[in-house]
């Protein structure tokens, strides 16, 4: 994927304004300010008054952005139409594979097939490895519940008693049965994966004929390759299935797709995270991953592609699921504030409130709690589309406007400067102030937690509306850094001094 996923740190950005050719060739021809206005801004729709943002991404649309060879041929085209109206339920599992760097944008249909395919293989073979050891490092005769292959959730009825999944409600597991799933569980290692389970994609490929065999077989051994260059603690991993294992079975019971007993995808769940916790040591499992891995496997119904996006989605923020990297970033949230409402900051800290940790939920789920699961979705592949961001090309021609307008303020010229810009300033911390100024009222009230809480928790949100609210926020922040780089320069003298 494109560079634009990654979250630069805090930079000072040098600037030299220049007049540009077409600049003035524009002005030549009359056309003026109006025309950098029109040609630079691509945020009409923030016009006062205006509130409509767009629709979403639709699948004739979506089909138009391709070459004939599959390829997408302009990325930040596709990112911009998601930002702008999300996208169409029907395409929206085609969408995330390249929203979420399944694919990149420049493969073609066919590179994708054996990319899947590559992704598959190893796939199988971590979960493949993760199992095998935990079977070894129990004790002979264990149950597989005993091993942490399965959770108890899983098995058991209402009644507590040890359920067999295989057979009707109400079967008790026999010892037969236990033993054969613990030899299954045993040769997992070796067995072939069966691709029309692991991955709803690859259902339609034939997977039988001798090509198909040779290239299975050549994927197979690169992939044991990959795994086996890993190391699995079995200690550690332990220590992350007892807490998947509390998390798992309340994990959006009230969507369709995860409700019931012993709903099977509920064990795709587990076998996700404890496979993630398994091979990402360093972060391993973290409280509310389960919630963002529940969005992906909802969408791709696909345990693989589920798993890769969800893993390159945690590349990205699994900083976030620290302790250390979670308080950095409400920080940002309250230095933003700051900038922005420094009465509303000044209130807080006045009664120990301007921590900002009520904005933790909003950050660590992406907003899921605050919409229903339908609008968490857009919001989450909006605010994942990166168009928006104070290091992509919108907040460039946005701040290069300003700097246009200061200079023509100031006489003109040609003058270099430093514009201090936080780039580490994400639009998802443009959503937390637009929230905060949803309730700004009633926060300049609050004394306390509990009615901070109580205020947050009572919050009517419009999707669309705090969208265009952040996005507001977003330019006026633009706009007030090169403002404010200007008001440390001088004013140029209107009048010639005496000699």
């Amino acid at each position: 994927m494109a560079d634009n996923n990654e979250r630069p740190g805090s930079v000072d950005e040098s600037f030299e304004f220049i007049n540009y050719p077409e600049d003035d060739a524009a002005e030549k021809k009359g056309q003026g300010p109006d025309h950098f206005k029109s040609r630079n801004s691509e945020y009409g729709w923030l016009n006062d008054g205006e509130s409509s943002r767009g629709n979403p991404v639709t699948k004739e649309k979506f089909e138009q952005m391709f070459d004939e060879d599959g390829r997408i041929v302009d990325e930040h085209s596709l990112r911009k139409a998601v930002f702008m109206g999300g996208v169409d339920l029907s395409i929206r599992r085609k969408v995330w594979q390249f929203l979420f760097g399944l694919y990149p944008c420049t493969s073609t249909a066919r590179e994708r097939e054996e990319i899947l395919l590559d992704y598959i293989m190893k796939y199988h073979e971590q979960k493949s490895r993760w199992k095998t050891m935990l079977v070894l490092d129990s004790k002979p005769g264990a149950t597989p519940l005993e091993q942490g292959l399965i959770g108890r959730y899983q098995v058991e009825d209402p009644t507590n008693q040890l359920q067999s999944p295989t057979t009707p409600p109400h079967g008790i597991m026999s010892p037969l049965e236990l033993l054969s799933r613990n030899e299954d569980a045993a040769r997992m290692s070796v067995d072939q994966p069966d691709f029309s389970i692991l991955s709803k994609n690859f259902a339609n490929i034939d997977v039988s004929t001798p090509e198909m065999q040779q290239k299975i077989d050549f994927v197979k051994i690169q992939s044991q390759v990959f795994v086996n260059r890993q190391k699995v603690d079995v200690k550690d991993l332990w220590t992350h299935i007892r807490v998947i294992d509390k998390d798992v079975p309340r994990t959006d019971r009230d969507q369709e797709y995860f409700r019931g007993a012993r709903n099977p995808h509920l064990t795709v769940l587990r076998d996700i995270l404890v496979t993630f916790s398994a091979f990402h040591p360093v972060i391993g499992y973290a409280q509310g991953m389960n919630d963002i891995l529940a969005r992906f496997l909802v969408v791709f119904d696909s345990e693989v592609e589920a798993y890769w996006c969800f893993r390159n989605y945690l590349d990205h923020i699994q900083e976030e699921f620290t302790e250390e990297g979670m308080m950095k970033k409400i920080d940002l949230v309250v230095m933003l504030l700051r900038e922005m409402d420094t009465e509303l900051l000044d209130h807080l800290n006045k009664h120990d409130l301007g921590d900002l940790m009520f904005c933790h939920r909003w950050l660590l789920l992406g907003f899921k709690r605050e919409f229903s699961f339908a609008d968490s979705l857009r919001c989450f592949e909006i605010l994942s589309s990166h168009h928006l961001e104070l290091f992509s090309m919108e907040a460039e021609n946005a701040r290069r406007k300003e700097v246009m307008k200061e200079f023509e303020n100031f006489g003109g010229g040609t003058r270099s400067e430093h514009l201090a810009v936080r780039m580490d300033y994400t639009f998802e911390l443009f959503m937390c102030l637009a929230l905060l100024m949803d309730c700004r009222t009633e926060l300049l009230k609050c004394i306390d937690s509990a009615m901070v809480f109580g205020t947050i928790n009572s919050l009517k949100i419009n999707l669309e509306e705090t969208l265009t609210k952040a996005a507001k926020l977003f330019y006026k922040y633009c706009k007030k850094t090169v403002e404010e780089s200007f008001l440390m320069i001088d004013p140029p003298k209107t009048s010639t001094s005496k000699r």
